[in-house]
């Protein structure tokens, strides 16, 4: 079943209110890793990103799928991944006035075999496109699966959440497995979602009773001392506030200048992603040498607002002289992150 035909889009091909969520949640990454004030904790926005990247899935032949996985995810990484790798000899470099003692080996972290995700010392948030790349994999063959079946899939994925995320295992598969939960809800849900975007009355029960669960769960987590329990009423939480911010952002125009903002690192949000800490830990560098404290939450949205700022010419130049290598190279398909 095709839930694309009423989707609103604009001349492109893109979906401007998707875009200007993606914004919002690659902004909000981006000063998740900066010192913030406990209100920025929420680990909602990487959920958020996997539910999107789901909702634009499509069934290819293998040359295709495989084409657009190359391109789209495993050459951008690969640029970045090489990127930080010289940065961060740079930065060791610079900081100890010598290269010996460089752990070179680093490089090699993305074959790790761990149980946790942010193993990539090089650049840790690129663990993201490595996930998404096994994500992808995994649910070529899941996806033609009947909707039922998938959403039966998902919540046995929530039940077994603490044993799945506990195994060991490389390219952090086990880590792909969790968040194919979030994956297959937006091409399940999220397609719908879209859909019916022209008719907002089919927005009404659902956006009330996601701010109803989102609301109760969100008072009732801190009493639960079940591990399983508080794990599915988290999970059950983190879903109602990923739908509930489709449908909300769905609303929007995009005509003001802070939506503009938000659509424009949102169209970009892959270079964000995987540039927004090598750009921030220089500024926290220049900040310590200036005052010697990198740990104060105004600080932290100093560095995060110009870390905001400086990638913008950055992401301009990446778009018009190395498409290719930032995941552009079909300019105007709508992009996973």
């Amino acid at each position: 079943m095709h839930y694309t035909n009423n989707i609103e889009t604009n001349k492109n091909n893109r979906i401007d209110y998707i875009d200007i969520l993606k914004g919002f949640a690659i902004l909000w990454i981006v000063w998740y890793h900066q010192p913030h004030p406990a209100i920025v904790d929420h680990y909602f926005h990487v959920p958020l990103f996997f539910f999107i990247s789901g909702i634009f899935f499509k069934h290819k032949n293998p040359k295709a799928f495989f084409k657009s996985l190359v391109f789209k995810i495993i050459i951008p990484f690969l640029f970045f991944y090489i990127i930080s790798y010289g940065f961060q000899i740079a930065r060791f470099l610079f900081e100890n006035a010598t290269i010996k003692g460089f752990e070179w080996t680093c490089i090699l972290d993305v074959f790790k075999i761990e149980s946790y995700i942010d193993h990539i010392t090089i650049n840790r948030p690129l663990w993201f496109l490595i996930s998404l790349t096994v994500i992808q994999l995994l649910y070529y063959f899941i996806g033609k699966l009947p909707k039922l079946i998938i959403i039966t899939l998902c919540t046995i994925i929530i039940f077994l959440k603490e044993p799945i995320c506990a195994t060991r295992s490389p390219f952090m598969i086990n880590q792909s497995i969790f968040w194919l939960l979030y994956y297959a809800l937006g091409d399940t849900v999220g397609k719908i979602i879209i859909s019916n975007k022209k008719d907002n009355k089919h927005f009404f029960a659902p956006l009330i009773i996601c701010i109803c669960t989102f609301i109760f769960l969100s008072l009732l987590l801190p009493h639960i001392e079940n591990t399983l329990i508080f794990n599915i009423a988290y999970e059950i939480c983190v879903i109602s506030f990923v739908i509930l911010s489709v449908i909300l952002f769905s609303f929007l125009r995009g005509r003001s200048h802070i939506a503009k903002v938000l659509k424009f690192y949102g169209q970009n949000s892959l270079i964000v992603l995987s540039l927004h800490l090598l750009v921030s830990i220089l500024y926290g560098g220049i900040f310590f040498r200036i005052i010697g404290i990198t740990g104060n939450n105004y600080i932290g949205f100093v560095i995060f607002i110009l870390t905001a700022i400086t990638l913008y010419p950055i992401i301009i130049l990446l778009n018009e002289h190395l498409p290719y290598c930032v995941g552009k190279y079909i300019t105007q398909k709508y992009k996973l992150l």
